[in-house]
Protein backbone atom coordinates (compact mmCIF):
# COMPACT_ATOMS: atom_id res chain seq x y z
CA UNK A 1 0.00 0.00 0.00
CA UNK A 2 1.41 3.35 -1.30
CA UNK A 3 -0.82 5.76 0.18
CA UNK A 4 -0.98 6.47 3.60
CA UNK A 5 -4.87 7.84 3.36
CA UNK A 6 -7.40 9.05 0.49
CA UNK A 7 -9.47 12.26 1.11
CA UNK A 8 -13.30 11.65 -0.49
CA UNK A 9 -13.83 13.34 -3.74
CA UNK A 10 -14.80 17.50 -3.14
CA UNK A 11 -13.95 17.06 0.61
CA UNK A 12 -11.86 20.20 0.70
CA UNK A 13 -14.01 21.42 -2.06
CA UNK A 14 -16.90 21.58 0.46
CA UNK A 15 -15.02 22.64 3.84
CA UNK A 16 -13.60 25.85 1.79
CA UNK A 17 -16.94 26.61 0.46
CA UNK A 18 -18.44 26.57 4.12
CA UNK A 19 -15.34 28.66 5.08
CA UNK A 20 -16.14 31.46 2.48
CA UNK A 21 -19.57 31.18 3.15
CA UNK A 22 -19.28 31.67 7.00
CA UNK A 23 -17.06 34.72 6.42
CA UNK A 24 -19.12 36.41 3.68
CA UNK A 25 -22.60 35.44 6.08
CA UNK A 26 -20.23 37.14 9.07
CA UNK A 27 -19.79 40.16 7.08
CA UNK A 28 -22.75 40.46 6.02
CA UNK A 29 -24.48 39.96 8.96
CA UNK A 30 -22.28 42.72 10.54
CA UNK A 31 -23.38 45.21 8.10
CA UNK A 32 -26.72 44.82 8.59
CA UNK A 33 -27.01 44.17 12.45
CA UNK A 34 -23.83 46.77 12.73
CA UNK A 35 -20.83 45.98 13.78
CA UNK A 36 -21.36 47.48 17.88
CA UNK A 37 -23.26 45.08 18.46
CA UNK A 38 -21.59 42.15 16.76
CA UNK A 39 -18.58 42.93 18.45
CA UNK A 40 -19.27 45.65 20.82
CA UNK A 41 -15.64 45.77 22.58
CA UNK A 42 -13.31 45.86 19.02
CA UNK A 43 -12.46 49.22 19.02
CA UNK A 44 -11.89 49.68 22.77
CA UNK A 45 -8.08 49.24 23.97
CA UNK A 46 -7.20 46.66 26.19
CA UNK A 47 -4.83 46.58 28.63
CA UNK A 48 -3.24 43.37 27.91
CA UNK A 49 0.19 42.74 26.80
CA UNK A 50 0.26 41.48 23.12
CA UNK A 51 2.81 39.86 20.91
CA UNK A 52 2.70 43.21 18.58
CA UNK A 53 2.83 45.56 21.67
Amino acid sequence: MTQMFTIPANTLLFFGFAIVVATIGFVVYGCIKGWKNVMPDYDKKKDELTIDG
